[in-house]
């Protein structure tokens, strides 16, 4: 991998995240005003306030968000074979449902992702202090939603809440089975 395709890989990757971060913070309800969302916003408005006017948030999911990732993830590759120089037209036309394959895939591989950092940070962040600053208390409202129906059905152990490691149990074994059946398209997207 040159430079160049490690740089554009690298751009695209946090971009996309923080578009799917963007997703979340709005579906989540967190608050608008803590210094991440700000920042969060400040970077994605640009892209997203134009296609809002065509793509609506339906039930506090901003599909617009979504759709971008989306994008994002199809022209990936193609800009990676670009900057290696393999460019060959023929070849991106032969290969166009592949690329929108590869952009489904990247939604979800980084809403996966997100999840499990989200999750992952959380749960250190738990060990060192007890949710008393922002930063934990943005975490707690991200990692809520997917969490709280697995505490749901473990049972109460008393103090250790072990439903962050059953769900990064989870996503690990859903990015195995992906990785299964889809092979170097899911290796692609993520």
């Amino acid at each position: 991998m040159s430079s160049i395709s490690f740089l554009i890989s690298t751009v695209l990757g946090l971009y996309i995240f923080v578009l799917m971060l963007r997703m979340w913070l709005q579906y989540c309800k967190v608050d608008f005003y803590h210094p991440v969302s700000q920042g969060i916003v400040k970077l994605t408005n640009p892209v997203l306030t134009p296609l809002r006017k065509a793509i609506p948030t339906v039930k506090n999911i901003d599909l617009a968000a979504l759709f971008f990732v989306f994008v994002l993830g199809m022209v990936k590759v193609p800009l990676l074979y670009i900057a290696n120089g393999q460019w060959a037209a023929e070849i991106i036309r032969q290969e166009w449902l592949q690329y929108v394959l590869i952009g489904a895939l990247t939604v979800v591989a980084v809403f996966g992702k997100m999840i499990f950092y989200v999750i992952f940070f959380g749960a250190i962040l738990s060990w060192f202090n007890r949710g008393n600053d922002q930063f934990s208390y943005l975490l707690y409202q991200l990692g809520e939603p997917v969490l709280s129906p697995i505490r749901k059905i473990l049972p109460r152990t008393g103090m250790i809440d072990f439903s962050p490691m059953v769900l990064a149990f989870g996503l690990f074994f859903a990015d195995k089975v992906l990785y299964d059946i889809f092979g170097i398209l899911w290796q692609l997207a993520s």
